[in-house]
């Protein structure tokens, strides 16, 4: 079959000969290929993801695996935000609903209010005045929770020693 005769939009796949001369030849060392597995991840130490979507495992008689696929890089950090971002979205949604029309009005304007860049809570300008102390703290820890939760430096660094250094909980207690 060649090129031109492959209907467009059709999911294809051409593996190239020394690949299937690789696969025959753990086939014929005994491998049995595993066909129940539809996805292998893999993480690395920076919250990175190498992810395999449908690959070909096989695995050996003395329990290894062999994975052939596409390996694709998963950031864990962006899906967080992208998961968060849902959840904000679907708890907006669901306040919206259960606010009753009369409180909607004040509601709106509230979150006006707080939205004001001229309105910038009392407790932020006494935090931000003196620098906290970051020791025994990783500087990329700090930033990762700045940027999650727009909180200034100080509340980052409070909140990562008030939960042991756990980035997650951090997050989550300024959120």
């Amino acid at each position: 079959m060649s090129i031109e005769e492959i209907p467009q939009g059709a999911e294809v796949t051409i593996v190239p000969k020394a690949e299937k001369k690789a696969k025959d030849a753990l086939l014929k060392l005994g491998l049995k290929p595993l066909k129940e597995i539809s996805r292998v991840t893999f993480r690395k130490k920076n919250n990175t993801i190498l992810a395999i979507d449908k690959p070909e495992v096989y695995r050996t008689l003395g329990g290894s695996y062999i994975i052939f696929g596409e390996a694709k890089v998963e950031d864990l950090n962006k899906r967080y935000q992208e998961a968060m971002a849902a959840q904000q979205a679907a708890q907006e949604v669901n306040d919206a609903v259960n606010t009753p029309k009369d409180d909607l009005a004040a509601s709106i304007q509230d979150d006006l209010k707080k939205a004001s860049l001229d309105d910038k809570p009392a407790e932020a300008d006494a935090e931000d005045g003196e620098p906290a102390d970051a020791t025994g703290l990783e500087e990329s820890d700090i930033s990762v929770i700045m940027e999650q939760t727009n909180a200034s430096r100080n509340k980052a660094i409070k909140a990562l020693k008030e939960h042991n250094g756990d980035i997650v909980n951090a997050i989550m207690s300024l959120s």
